[in-house]
C-alpha cells in the first residue's frame, strides 16, 4: 500500500494492484486523522451528524468522487446491488439502509464501508469496470461474504473472478485476533486458521482462501498486512476507540 498526504486533505492509503487504473478508478483507505490532524470519524453511530457529513465531503473531495453510498452494516452476508445510475448516499442515521454488508456498483457510483478492526475489501473488474466493496468481520468470515461478493460480481456484472482484483484493508491481525468462543461461533472450516498454541486466528488468510475458492488468482489478491489494533493510524474497536475509518472507491464516468 501507498500513503498519500496533501495539505488540507485527509490522508489515505491506496492499493498497489489498483494504482494502474487511476484516475479512472479512484479509491482510498482513510485513517483516523483529518485534514488538520483532528479525529476523522465517518460513522453516524459514533459522532454528530454534521461532523460526519463534513468528513464524508472531505473524503469524497480528496478522491474526486461523487457522494458515497454506504449502509448500516449488519455483520451478515447481505449484498446490495445498486442499479446503474442509482445513488444511495444517506444524509442522516435514519436514512441509512440496514441488512447489508456489501455493495455492487458501476461507473459513476461511489461505494464505502466503515471499519474499526473488520476488513474492508475492494473488488474491481478492469474489463467490465464493475466494483464491489465488502465489510467482513469474523461473522462475515464465518458466512464467506468475501467469496459470495466475488461470485455476485460475476453473476450481476459479468466480472471474471480470475481477472478481478481483490484488495483487503488494514484490519485486526493474527497477532491480536484472540477468539475465546471459536468452537461455538465459528464453522469448522475456519478452525484451521487458529494458531495451534492458543486462541488467535488469522482471518487475513481465511479471506485470501475464500477469494481463491471463489475463483480469484493469487497474484490478484493484495492484503494490506496492517493490524488496526497494533497501528495507531486507524480506529480499533478492540483498542477501545470510538469511531470508524472507511474504505471508499468509485469508477468515474467517462
Amino acid at each position: 500500500m501507498q500513503r498519500h498526504a496533501n495539505p488540507g486533505r485527509p490522508p489515505f492509503w491506496t492499493f498497489r494492484l489498483l494504482e494502474p487504473f487511476h484516475p479512472r478508478l479512484s479509491h482510498g483507505v482513510f485513517t483516523r486523522e483529518g485534514p488538520e490532524g483532528d479525529r476523522f470519524n465517518l460513522s453516524f453511530e459514533h459522532g454528530e451528524t454534521g461532523e460526519v457529513l463534513k468528513n464524508l465531503a472531505s473524503a469524497e473531495e480528496a478522491l474526486g468522487l461523487p457522494s458515497a453510498s454506504f449502509l448500516n452494516q449488519a455483520h451478515g452476508d447481505g449484498i446490495l446491488v445498486l442499479k446503474r445510475g442509482e445513488s444511495y448516499a444517506p444524509r442522516s442515521p435514519s436514512e441509512t439502509r440496514e441488512g447489508y454488508d456489501a455493495m455492487i456498483g458501476s461507473a459513476g457510483q461511489t461505494l464505502m464501508v466503515k471499519l474499526a478492526d473488520c476488513q474492508g475489501i475492494i473488488l474491481f473488474s478492469p474489463e467490465t469496470e464493475a466494483l464491489a466493496v465488502v465489510h467482513s468481520g469474523w461473522r462475515g468470515s464465518a458466512l464467506d461474504i468475501a467469496g459470495k461478493a466475488l461470485t455476485a460480481l460475476r453473476d450481476q456484472r459479468g466480472a471474471d473472478p480470475a481477472r478481478t482484483l481483490c484488495c483487503v484493508s488494514p484490519s485486526i491481525g493474527p497477532c491480536c485476533m484472540e477468539f475465546k468462543g471459536w468452537r461455538e461461533l465459528l464453522p469448522e472450516a475456519l478452525w484451521r486458521y487458529r494458531e495451534p498454541s492458543g486462541d488467535r486466528f488469522d482471518f487475513w488468510a481465511a479471506t485470501r482462501d475464500q477469494l481463491l475458492a471463489a475463483g480469484a488468482r493469487p497474484g490478484n489478491i493484495e492484503l494490506s498486512g496492517v493490524c488496526t489494533r497494533c497501528s495507531g493510524e486507524f480506529f480499533s474497536h478492540r483498542r477501545g476507540d470510538l469511531g470508524r475509518f472507511a474504505v471508499m472507491a468509485g469508477v468515474r464516468d467517462a
